[in-house]
């Protein structure tokens, strides 16, 4: 059997596409070198680990959960023969030659720890996807207004490489596409998996560098690079909560402890200015104060079907279990049902094999005869709502009774069903004697 000269490491999160198109490039790129793929299927619910499965030049692990990239990789690497590390994103497509020109790269340097290719827009035009490690300012300006400063801006610049040369090649290291020596690399991980998708590249890099080790961009080796197949499928508040808590945990390993303290009021100012002018921000006020902790939340399920939002204790659903009533018209939604509010401080969510149910929680306690203090409870538990929808992608539909009316342009919810289309008497009558399925 031959023993590969290239090991590459693929994961895969519901990039079903873009991991075929990868596969079909390097199968075709790397000519007669020998290579091995060893791919890690974060539990994708788009049918990837069986594309991967399919390919008999692939070794696939199926993970039952998503357990993030650091984690995937590491244990792709565990798996691994070759002197030569490829790690790779399922959205990068090779260019003919391009893994060939890399390696050949590697064995007439041998000063060079790793090297990544030149990267391409899918039209064909420079993408500019290079950046440097963070420095301190340039992690202020990277969620603030800070940018708008001079000074910061050009930290940002810099840190971005901006007006860079990458006509010919430069030091630089490149997480989504680099071919690296595993003679450099610890012999049972390459990633800091707490860092499990962002800046575990920035930890790897800075590592490395610190034990003298280079690494280098070759324009003259080109792929095409989707970019952010995967991470765009977080949601909005999810990707900027694991990018904010994850830079936190960066520079607590890179920066004296009051600039962390510096960084998190910066950012905390930041966002209550921002609220205070009524601007949209992304990231509510909790999941803020959770990322600059370093908390980055939860991974996600890979689950991206529509929400569909109905109280389930509205005089519509109240003589039927709800599972039983909704019949078959939301196969196709994620169903989250809100029960009567308890009297609970936290939003309980929990699943029964078919929906999810939230207890939603009350600020106040025992006061739903008092309009007013109604009121406080009824934003206090749409907050709740928002937030653990925002760490969970897919649109909001909203079915609106009585119950639920004080949700309305609180869940940012996509679109309203009015309660004339919930399921009438005869539809539950119906659904009631005949069943549902799960």
């Amino acid at each position: 059997m031959t023993v590969p000269v290239v090991s590459v490491l693929l994961i895969s999160w519901n990039t079903r596409e873009e991991t075929r198109r990868c596969l079909d490039s390097l199968h075709v790129a790397t000519g007669g070198l020998p290579y091995e793929v060893v791919a890690v299927d974060n539990a994708s619910a788009d049918g990837s680990a069986d594309l991967l499965a399919a390919d008999p030049r692939v070794r696939l692990i199926r993970n039952p959960r998503n357990v993030g990239f650091a984690a995937a990789m590491n244990q792709a690497y565990r798996q691994a023969t070759g002197e030569l590390i490829l790690l790779l994103n399922s959205d990068v497509r090779f260019h003919p030659g391009a893994l060939d020109t890399m390696v050949e790269f590697l064995r007439v340097r041998p000063d060079a720890a790793g090297v990544s290719p030149l990267y391409l827009n899918p039209d064909g035009s420079f993408q500019q996807h290079y950046v440097q490690l963070p420095t301190f300012p340039a992690a202020l300006t990277l969620f603030t207004a800070l940018r708008r400063l001079p000074g910061f801006r050009s930290a940002l610049h810099r840190f971005e490489l901006r007006g860079a040369d990458f006509s010919r090649p430069r030091e630089l290291a490149s997480g989504s596409c680099m071919l690296v020596r595993r003679t450099v690399l610890e012999p049972d991980r390459i990633f800091d998996e707490r860092f499990p998708i962002y800046w575990n590249d920035a930890v790897l890099t800075r590592t490395l560098q610190a034990a003298g080790h280079r690494f280098w961009m070759i324009p003259h080796a080109a792929v095409t690079h989707t970019r952010g197949a995967s991470c765009r499928l977080l949601g909005t508040a999810a990707r900027l909560r694991h990018l904010i808590g994850g830079l936190v945990c960066y520079l607590r390993m890179t920066q004296p402890r009051y600039r962390v303290g510096v960084f998190r009021l910066v950012l905390l100012a930041d966002h209550l200015v921002k609220r205070l002018c009524r601007r949209q921000t992304s990231l509510g006020w909790r999941d803020l104060v959770a990322a600059l902790r370093g908390d980055v939340g939860p991974l996600p399920d890979g689950d991206r079907r529509d929400w569909a939002i109905i109280s389930g204790y509205g005089p519509w659903a109240a003589a039927h279990d709800p599972p039983t009533l909704l019949g078959d018209r939301f196969d196709d939604h994620r169903v989250l049902l809100l029960e009567r509010p308890g009297r609970n401080r936290r939003l309980h969510v929990r699943f029964d094999g078919s929906v999810w149910r939230a207890s939603p929680p009350a600020l106040v306690p025992f006061a739903r005869r008092s309009a007013p203090v109604r009121a406080v409870n009824d934003r206090y538990a749409a907050g709740a709502l928002r937030r653990w929808l925002d760490e969970r992608p897919g649109a909001r539909v909203l079915h609106l009774d009585e119950t639920s009316r004080h949700l309305v342009r609180r869940l940012n919810e996509d679109d309203v069903t009015p309660i004339a289309t919930a399921p009438s008497a005869s539809d539950l009558a119906r659904n009631s004697r005949v069943g549902a399925r799960p």
